[in-house]
């Protein structure tokens, strides 16, 4: 095989997966569309608008499934060997794979997300006055005071679960949402001892509480910075463990 990195074997890759999979993914969509359309307007949230809490949920928690679903052929005996004999390299298959759970599936989400309520606004006059139908305004499915977090956490996590899905080879999105569960709560006891091994002897840590402790983060701005170079290099590390994770198995 030709080892000069190719767009054009990705797009023959892409491809490929469409032919295999691009059924069942319109299914999927087709149902997104109709949960969009009429589920939001049954739910009551004082808060947060009750469309964008269902947006997240399909995009935090359907993109787990689906990247999951990219990786199931590689722990399979018969299509895991087809799959590693796919004339591509393995920076190839990464970077499509990679290519469709960052952007791929977070976009047709999105479409599919103001599509639906869309649809749904139109179907407003023809509905039974009983069910309090109501009409739900675009400009209020992405509340601009969410967008960067739900941005930056959805890359995070699809790091982590990208990672997995090449690791677990049964059930990878529960085991992998086990193992960042668990490592989040060692890493937080192991602060917690930190803390109170070096706050005890003093009323410091007597007069620190949650609150004060995140509003102390946010004015410390070395430490915005801090933790916006932690993530990075994060998501960074995870991605290129993967990427050897994929090689491994590819050799």
């Amino acid at each position: 095989m030709n080892s000069i990195f190719s767009f054009y074997r990705i797009k023959l890759l892409a491809i490929r997966y469409f032919a295999e999979h691009g059924r069942q993914d319109l299914i999927t969509l087709a149902a997104f569309f109709i949960t969009f359309a009429f589920m939001p307007r049954l739910l009551s949230i004082p808060l947060i608008p009750s469309s964008f809490i269902l947006f997240c949920f399909v995009l935090f928690i359907g993109g787990m499934r689906f990247t999951a679903r990219i990786f199931h052929e590689i722990h399979q005996p018969a299509s895991g060997m087809h799959y590693m004999h796919i004339p591509a390299s393995s920076l190839e298959k990464f970077l499509l794979n990679g290519m469709f759970t960052l952007f791929v599936y977070p976009i047709a989400c999105l479409l599919v997300y103001y599509g639906g309520t869309l649809f749904g606004n139109l179907l407003e006059p023809i509905m039974p006055t009983f069910l309090n139908y109501r009409i739900i305004s675009l400009s209020s499915l992405m509340p601009e005071m969410y967008m960067k977090k739900v941005i930056s956490q959805y890359v995070f996590f699809q790091s982590i679960f990208f990672l997995g899905s090449l690791v677990f080879k049964k059930h990878p999105t529960t085991k992998t949402f086990l193992s960042y569960m668990l490592f989040g709560f060692v890493v937080g006891v192991i602060q917690m001892i930190i803390i109170r091994l070096m706050w005890s002897n003093t009323d410091l840590f007597a007069n620190i509480d949650a609150k004060s402790i995140t509003q102390w983060i946010e004015d410390s701005l070395w430490l915005t910075y801090l933790s916006y170079l932690c993530f990075a290099v994060t998501v960074v590390f995870f991605w290129i463990v993967s990427y050897f994770k994929l090689k491994e198995k590819q050799v």
